[in-house]
């Protein structure tokens, strides 16, 4: 990633690298957040290993933007760029995304964990951008993943970040509705029948 002539000047680079930055101590602060929870012991683990397939997930959607931009794929593909205004999508993206993501786990708060865990007493939370969406978290970490690839401009990196993620958060969304239905029962059933989309308002 460190390659500011993938830019149209120095500015551009470093905005991208300082909204980076912030990307990477937001999940650094989320994990150690997350860490600091109630105790591990009462919970029950449903992951079935889709934690290991989301972190491949991010870091994969991550550098794909800045891969398809280097030496490692055909200069005439290196030239399948997004028009340049998509650098600023890509900005406002990776923002958004955070944001999106920080106020999904600040209204969580002890109840949101990196892998699918869930606890006796635990409670349903079905307010803030929960209201919207099933999956709040998950799509600040895609909207910001595609904003990434977006600064970085190549059609390519666009489609493969998105692919990835469907897939994979997909999957990890499949495995932690079928843990939130076996906690709440029906009370998650009448949620998921008033709040539709897991992702998307009006798509997904």
């Amino acid at each position: 990633m460190d390659d500011p002539s993938k830019f149209l000047n120095i500015t551009e680079y470093n905005i991208l690298m300082y909204a980076v930055e912030l990307l990477f101590l937001t999940e650094c602060a989320i994990w150690l957040f997350t860490s600091g929870g109630s105790s591990r012991h009462s919970r029950r683990s449903s992951d079935k290993g889709t934690v290991w397939l989301v972190m491949i997930a991010w870091i994969c959607s991550f550098m794909a933007g800045a891969y398809f931009r280097s030496q490692g794929v055909s200069e005439f593909m290196r030239g399948w760029l997004l028009p340049h205004f998509f650098y600023y999508i890509g900005i406002i993206f990776i923002i958004l995304g955070v944001i999106i993501r920080c106020t999904a786990v600040l209204t969580l708060r002890k109840s949101f964990t990196l892998s699918v865990q869930t606890e006796a007493g635990q409670h349903l939370i079905k307010t803030g951008l929960y209201r919207f969406v099933r999956n709040p978290a998950y799509t600040g970490s895609i909207i910001s993943l595609l904003g990434v690839s977006f600064a970085y401009r190549h059609i390519l990196g666009a489609i493969f970040t998105l692919f990835l993620c469907l897939v994979c958060y997909g999957i990890r969304i499949n495995v932690e509705e079928k843990a939130l239905k076996a906690q709440f029962g029906g009370e998650f059933e009448q949620y998921c029948i008033r709040t539709r989309y897991r992702l998307i308002p009006g798509i997904y």
